[in-house]
């Protein structure tokens, strides 16, 4: 992959640009949450969605990259492993919600420009940023066993505690009581599957424009 030389003012530009169209959207959610009648526990009762905690990490992610903009030892921090996670986090945000949750949620009004923002937007101008900006730290291959079997391993043990006491396994397709446990194990190994793959591709990319 040829990597694009971009100048430190055009990156900086970038992530102004959609750091602030993620901030809108999630806070503006918050408001126009309580204003039409919900509590504002109702609207952090939506960070339990894998789609608003891969969301809010991206955006705090280039918030910091925004506010270490001039400081490339900070910088240098968050970079290489931390974003490599998180770009795999996003992306299966991305994946996942196109093809098993878009076909069973058509919105509208704001809640149609959130989900455009949150599922589409803002995982691809992650994505980007990492094409973009991700070719100075070399990853290693012992990276992939701690994005998979880190965050996403704890957010699964959350989902299936939560539903065994509350009934809500927050997505479909983690549902024991609907789906029996063979049908949830199959959808949890696609995930995990998905993951893997994911990083060894970030992985190998990463390597193959750090080579020298």
């Amino acid at each position: 992959m040829k990597d694009i030389n971009l100048s430190s003012n055009t990156v900086l530009i970038y992530r102004i640009l959609f750091v602030g169209l993620s901030w809108f959207t999630i806070i503006a959610g918050a408001v126009i949450h309580v204003l039409t009648g919900g509590s504002i526990i109702g609207w952090f009762n939506s960070f339990k969605s894998f789609t608003m905690q891969s969301n809010l990490i991206v955006t705090l992610w280039l918030t910091l990259a925004i506010l270490w903009h001039n400081k490339p030892e900070s910088l240098k921090k968050i970079s290489g492993f931390l974003k490599g996670a998180f770009t795999v986090y996003i992306t299966i945000t991305l994946i996942f919600f196109a093809i098993l949750l878009a076909p069973f949620y058509q919105p509208t009004g704001w809640a149609a420009f959130s989900n455009l923002i949150l599922h589409y937007i803002t995982p691809i101008a992650f994505i980007v940023d990492w094409i973009l900006t991700e070719n100075k730290t070399r990853y290693s291959w012992k990276y992939l066993p701690y994005w998979v079997f880190t965050y996403p391993v704890c957010y699964q043990a959350f989902i299936f505690i939560h539903g065994a006491f509350t009934g809500n396994y927050i997505y479909y397709f983690f549902n024991v009581n609907a789906l029996g446990i063979l049908g949830v194990v199959l959808f949890v190994s696609i995930i995990f599957a998905t993951g893997i793959v994911l990083g060894i591709v970030y992985i190998a990319i990463n390597r193959k424009r750090t080579n020298s």
